[in-house]
């Protein structure tokens, strides 16, 4: 066989530094694994692992509040006076019916002598009028209206015989002249009594009876009204609870009533408390407001609640920033309230108004979620991704994935993963703490 088909060997110089590259590439994995290595073990970081299974979860905000009433009347001032007693302190239970205020009625009371002597006149202005076409003024407008007409008819008759003597020749003329003038002067008499009758009678209908009729309401209208403000001088608890002092401005203090104070009509004299109505009122930060909710669930405990842990659930969020956050300043804040649920007469006698209160709101809840810890969670949304491990070759690859919900204990993770993924990530560990495999 020729020689031209064996295949050629390397030179006696090749095969050295083909050996050597061998050992170069060798070495140099070893050394990166041990750069590698070593740089781990001078860091602490461990690789720690976790099977992906559904499970439940939930993401809750903590915040501090205060008891307040949930169920409130209002009670206010009757009119404008003077308080001539108070049976009642802010914060103290009162009973259906119990005295809270009395008001010196002398005022009111002036007020309503005027007002009635007001209705009197109206009353007697408004039966006028139902009696109008009966009443003197007609009646005197029709008796000069008759008197005319009789005088007429006299002067017409006087006329008639008149000019029957003077065609006869038995009166002179100028006799019979004067009684002509007469009898034109007496028609613009009885024209005159005719339009004074009409006015008459024009004064009794129309806006004229309107008017009186709503003069004669808004009357009685303003006499019941003080009628009623001095039956209620005496002001009384609508309803068993706690009455409160009412809400003021920020940065002003709500002052003690006392006898001797004047009120306005209206003014909140307090606030009743039902007895078991309680509520949290809160603020919530920026972050969270949109994130609260009427309708979610609440724990609420505190330092004088006796260990009860208490439950309820959102019912409002403010719109709108409370006053005080200026532009460039601390971050806006808005109100939440929760009304507490189902407490029993026990802790409803030991909760009282004003106590603080710790609350956790349920924000969120998910009955089986793909959960994964923060540290395993490179980058951010939208763009987060986590490290899984292949179970069969190990080989660990990023993967892109769509993040949710945020809680202490984990992420909630959209999409991206499926139960059974392995997700790898480096932790510092703690103390007796073995890497994970």
């Amino acid at each position: 066989m020729p020689n031209s088909r064996l295949p050629k060997w390397p030179s006696r110089r090749v095969v050295p530094v083909l050996i050597g590259v061998g050992l170069l590439v060798v070495g140099g994995g070893v050394f990166l694994q041990r750069r590698i290595h070593g740089a781990a073990t001078r860091t602490g970081a461990l690789q720690q692992s976790l099977v992906v299974q559904p499970r439940p979860f939930a993401s809750t905000i903590s915040v501090v509040g205060a008891i307040t009433p949930s169920d409130t009347i209002e009670v206010t001032a009757p009119f404008d006076g003077p308080v001539k007693q108070v049976g009642f302190d802010y914060g103290v239970p009162v009973r259906q019916g119990q005295l809270l205020v009395l008001f010196d009625t002398a005022q009111v009371r002036r007020q309503r002598d005027e007002a009635e002597a007001a209705y009197l006149k109206a009353a007697q202005a408004a039966s006028d009028m139902a009696t109008w076409e009966t009443g003197p003024e007609v009646s005197r407008a029709r008796r000069a209206q008759a008197q005319a007409t009789f005088d007429l008819q006299d002067t017409e008759r006087k006329a008639q015989e008149t000019k029957a003597l003077l065609d006869r020749g038995l009166v002179a003329r100028s006799e019979y002249e004067s009684v002509v003038q007469q009898q034109r002067s007496q028609q613009m008499a009885l024209t005159a009594a005719d339009q004074d009758l009409t006015t008459a009678l024009r004064r009794g209908q129309g806006s004229n009876r309107q008017i009186t009729a709503i003069e004669l309401q808004t009357a009685r209208a303003r006499l019941a009204e003080l009628d009623a403000q001095v039956a209620n001088s005496v002001v009384r608890a609508p309803a068993d609870g706690v009455i409160v002092r009412p809400p003021t401005e920020k940065g002003d203090s709500a002052g003690q009533i006392h006898a001797g104070l004047t009120m306005t009509q209206g003014q909140l004299i307090g606030e009743i408390a039902k007895a078991g109505g309680l509520a949290v009122a809160f603020h919530l930060g920026e972050a969270d407001a949109d994130r609260v909710s009427p309708g979610q669930a609440v724990t609420v405990t505190g330092p004088g609640f006796g260990g009860d842990v208490l439950q309820g659930h959102v019912v409002s969020v403010g719109g709108e920033a409370l006053p005080g956050a200026a532009a460039g300043g601390p971050m806006a804040a808005f109100a939440a309230t929760a009304r507490l649920e189902d407490l029993t007469p026990a802790q409803a006698a030991a909760i009282r108004i004003g106590m603080t209160a710790n609350v956790i709101i349920d924000v969120y809840r998910a009955p089986a979620a793909l959960v994964v810890p923060a540290a395993a969670v490179q980058g951010a949304a939208p763009v987060a991704t986590v490290m899984v491990k292949d179970a069969g070759s190990g080989r660990v690859r990023p993967v892109p994935v769509r993040l949710g919900q945020v809680a202490p204990d984990g992420v909630e993770v959209l999409s991206g993963l499926k139960a059974g993924d392995i997700v790898v990530w480096s932790a510092p560990p703690t103390d007796g703490q073995a890497p994970a495999s």
